[in-house]
């Protein structure tokens, strides 16, 4: 049980490590890329470790802690919408569900059942 746990707490940990690395890695290209154009590659380089390397590593650490919550979250929301909202098929009810439209309409005197006194009220 407790290597069970070991495990998945690794799972989680190696799961966090690796995004906050790839977020990493993909913050830093994105900046350099732009940065690189029109000056030198090490000024851009020198640049990114002297003014955007701590935001990027902040970005990258909490894009790695969220992961270990954000999937599961994102897991079970997915089942809850698929189990408790799921909708059935309206095509196999339909004729009933038009017939139970019209019923309301008759009782409450709506659409083609509506009062022609009403509506000159309404007017």
């Amino acid at each position: 049980m407790l290597l069970l746990w070991l495990g998945v707490f690794g799972g989680y940990g190696l799961g966090a490590v690796v995004t906050a690395r790839a977020v990493f890695e993909r913050g830093r290209s994105g900046y350099l890329a732009s940065a690189a154009p029109g000056r030198g590659n090490e000024r851009a380089v020198g640049e990114f470790e002297q003014q955007e390397r701590q935001h990027i590593e902040v970005i990258a650490l909490f894009c790695g802690l969220l992961w270990v919550t954000a999937v599961p979250a994102l897991l079970l929301r997915h089942i809850v919408a698929r189990l408790a909202l799921a909708r059935p098929c309206a095509g196999r009810n339909a004729e009933a569900v038009r017939e139970r439209i019209d019923e309301l309409e008759r009782s409450l005197g709506l659409g083609a059942y509506a009062d022609s006194g009403c509506r000159a009220a309404r007017r």
